[in-house]
């Protein structure tokens, strides 16, 4: 056969439009730059049709020139629109994780709240919940499926207030004026009771979880407390888990217990008994419901899972237990500040 009637060999152009298709279908050209896709599909396309009708001609008798020609036309729209797609794509991955940052932001101060507040309830629900869908909006991300991923993460900032205002609804009380003002009433007559007498007196304050230690109405020294399961809450009955408040005394001193050390005071005095007696009666509480007690400062670490009592790391119970006796005085208080952290920490997120 003579050399120009061989069949000339197809344009490289067809081989590289078929691998630069697959690779903007892999991109997600069809979702992040519709119409540029659809008029890069239409040139390929009248490409594709030129070269078909290349092919039917006799070998010899076919020009592919033209045909390469329009194919690296496609293929330059093609490349520009992978570009403008792959700028799209980092443009939304950086509003998405903008997006998700804020909100994880706010659930870093809620969760460090919950946490010390030692909130197992709703609020910490809440957190778990926001937790989860911003880890699912991570992972959307990293699939390019940002539409869905904002879903997750505005779903998550929902999760968050409501988290927020579970926690408000957890220390309003030790919001009112009132309240704050009675129990700063009750510190301030501990520590004058300490300076008159010459003795050692004890305060607990729930909110700040901290104990402090009066000698001769001095600070003598402060300790980190636990409360427990539900601490915080105003103690009503036995079995709720609150760690009660009020003007108490140390009634025993119990060497070796359950929680390492223990000292025992005595809960229920009589305004708990006056009180308790008024809340059955008026239905706050159940009529079969009973007022409580063994309500102890004690070791075995401040996490260690008591049910009202105010629990210490041991050497500090050690501490502790060897500057009281019978008789010293206990009071616990929810705060003796107005403007408490909590709020100070939600008011700055």
């Amino acid at each position: 056969m003579c050399a120009g009637c061989q069949t000339p060999p197809a344009p490289p152009e067809v081989r590289q439009s078929e691998v630069q298709e697959r690779d903007l279908w892999r991109a997600g050209a069809s979702v992040f730059a519709g119409q540029d896709y659809t008029e890069y599909l239409q040139a390929l396309n009248l490409a594709r049709q030129a070269y078909d009708r290349e092919n039917l001609k006799l070998g010899w008798f076919r020009d592919y020139r033209k045909v390469g020609k329009d194919y690296q036309a496609a293929i330059a729209r093609g490349q520009a629109l992978l570009a403008r797609v792959e700028a799209v794509k980092d443009d939304r991955m950086a509003a998405v994780r903008q997006a998700a940052e804020e909100v994880r932001l706010k659930l870093s101060l809620l969760d460090d709240i919950t946490l010390s507040l030692a909130e197992r309830g709703q609020a910490r629900g809440q957190v778990t919940q926001a937790g989860i869908l911003l880890d699912e909006a991570e992972r959307l991300t990293r699939q390019n499926r940002f539409e869905e991923a904002f879903g997750r993460i505005s779903a998550a900032g929902e999760h968050c207030r409501r988290a927020e205002e579970a926690v408000i609804a957890l220390i309003a009380r030790y919001l009112d004026p009132r309240r704050v003002e009675v129990w700063q009433k009750w510190t301030a007559e501990t520590i004058a009771e300490s300076r008159t007498r010459q003795t050692v007196a004890i305060v607990v304050t729930k909110l700040e979880k901290r104990l402090t230690v009066y000698r001769n109405g001095r600070v003598y020294k402060t300790y980190g407390v636990g409360l427990g399961f539900n601490g915080l809450s105003e103690k009503r009955r036995a079995g709720d888990n609150a760690t009660p408040e009020g003007r108490y005394r140390i009634i025993r001193k119990i060497p070796s217990s359950q929680f390492y050390r223990a000292l025992l005071i005595n809960y229920p005095n009589e305004e708990d008994k006056q009180r308790f007696a008024k809340e059955r009666t008026s239905g706050v509480i159940p009529k079969d419901a009973a007022i409580g007690g063994d309500i102890e400062i004690h070791g075995g670490g401040r996490d260690s899972l008591t049910r009202g009592c105010v629990s210490m790391d041991n050497e500090d119970m050690d501490e502790l237990y060897g500057l009281v006796r019978v008789g010293t005085r206990v009071t616990i208080v929810g705060t003796n500040e107005t403007d408490n952290y909590v709020m100070r920490a939600l008011e700055h997120k």
